[in-house]
């Protein structure tokens, strides 16, 4: 499957709602009116809420470097390697110009 910036970016905001999960859990705890859920009762949320935590977590990977394979990063004006540096400045450090000599310190 191919993804785009508005897959990555919706995986984004799933990771960001296990905030809202703990906030439910906190509610179940702390103000549900039928009292606060037995202890085994909160294990189980918490580690329900876990895996679905990692779930989201290994989706938005499998987003993130689908994209990175497909090379969804690139710039079209400068060409840019994974890390986001131009491959011009690869092409230079290839051929033996890693850094400006005036930038290395001795110690």
């Amino acid at each position: 499957m191919k993804y785009d910036r508005f897959d990555l970016e919706e995986e984004l905001h799933k990771v960001w709602s296990t905030e809202e999960d703990l906030d439910t859990i906190l509610y179940r705890i702390m103000d549900a009116p039928d009292g606060p859920p037995s202890e085994d009762e909160i294990t189980s949320m918490l580690i329900g809420l876990k895996e679905i935590h990692n779930s989201r977590c290994i989706k938005l990977w499998d987003v993130f470097d689908n994209m990175v394979k497909n090379k969804c990063f690139v710039s079209k004006e400068t060409p840019l390697d994974y890390r986001g540096v131009p491959l011009k400045e690869i092409e230079e450090a290839t051929q033996g110009n890693l850094w400006p000599t005036e930038e290395i310190e001795e110690y």
